[in-house]
């Protein structure tokens, strides 16, 4: 390769490589855990611990969801329990929207896998330092849900 062909090269690439790391400069948190089989049962709960010692900034609080087009359904409800530093607790139901009225996929990807990112808080924060642990369980009608591959979480500095 000639000289001038390789600093292109090393320029580009080096280009990409700042590109993708600014893409994500505002992740404080992001942890996606696999569904064993792509069948979520009930009592299956995903559960990420995120430790917290920033009680001044705010965060965007996002589920992330990713699914087969097996999903016998649009919707995806989850029952999501915090548990704060000091023990305490709070609950809460969260409906998910995978697909259109229609019945087309929302979200991204190309094939049998879609990935969606649903904010569920914007600007909030933390009022404790510690550890927070975020329980995911699915909350559908079915024992063992079929078609989701991956649940996780993202937080982020709100800008």
């Amino acid at each position: 390769m000639r000289r001038s062909n390789q600093i292109i090269y090393l320029f580009f690439l080096g280009l990409i490589g700042i590109v993708l790391q600014s893409c994500d400069q505002n992740r404080f948190f992001e942890q996606d855990l696999e569904v064993r089989g792509e069948q979520w049962a009930f009592q299956n709960e995903k559960d990420f611990v995120v430790k917290v010692n920033d009680t001044n900034s705010l965060f965007n609080f996002y589920l992330n969801v990713r699914n087969t087009t097996d999903y016998p359904y649009a919707n995806l409800y989850v029952f999501i329990e915090t548990t704060f530093p000091d023990t305490e607790t709070a609950k809460d139901t969260i409906e998910l929207q995978l697909a259109n009225i229609k019945g087309k996929w929302l979200g991204d990807g190309i094939g049998k896998y879609k990935y969606n990112r649903f904010i569920l808080r914007k600007a909030m924060r933390f009022v404790q330092q510690g550890e927070y642990i975020f329980s995911i369980k699915q909350g559908m009608r079915t024992d063992t849900l079929q078609g989701i591959s991956d649940i996780g979480i993202r937080l982020e500095y709100y800008p």
